[in-house]
């Protein structure tokens, strides 16, 4: 099975439609943006032992969905095709839900956002 790195790379060659209904490609900043991402998730979870697996998938809006789950929480970071970042964490005895979303501001890292991805990462 192909690395998530891998996986992001193979994205690179996505054309339009790539579904077959009208999806548009990741483009190179969201996919650059996304390996920086996974890059830092995964060795946070190594440093952590936590043993979870990411996954990484196209979106059909050009974006790159990441997710990982924990013993207790399932969690989602969507890049879509603008930069914004969306995180999504599910918990997996009751089902409850929470999102935070990030607008993207050039060369910016947002307050907050680095201790969203580190409370998703320790939990």
């Amino acid at each position: 099975m192909a690395t998530v790195n891998e996986q992001l790379e193979a994205m690179r060659t996505l054309g339009e439609n790539w579904d077959g209904y009208q999806a548009a490609p990741p483009g190179p900043s969201v996919l650059d943006l996304a390996q920086q991402l996974v890059g830092l998730i995964e060795h946070m979870l190594q440093q952590q032992k936590a043993g979870s697996i990411l996954h990484v998938s196209p979106t059909r809006t050009g974006g790159v969905l990441i997710e990982w789950q924990n013993r207790l929480l399932e969690h989602e970071v969507e890049i879509s095709s603008d930069g914004a970042i969306g995180f999504l964490h599910r918990h997996s005895a009751t089902g409850q839900i929470n999102t935070r979303h990030f607008a993207p501001q050039p060369g910016v890292v947002q307050a907050g956002f680095l201790q969203e991805l580190r409370q998703s990462l320790a939990a």
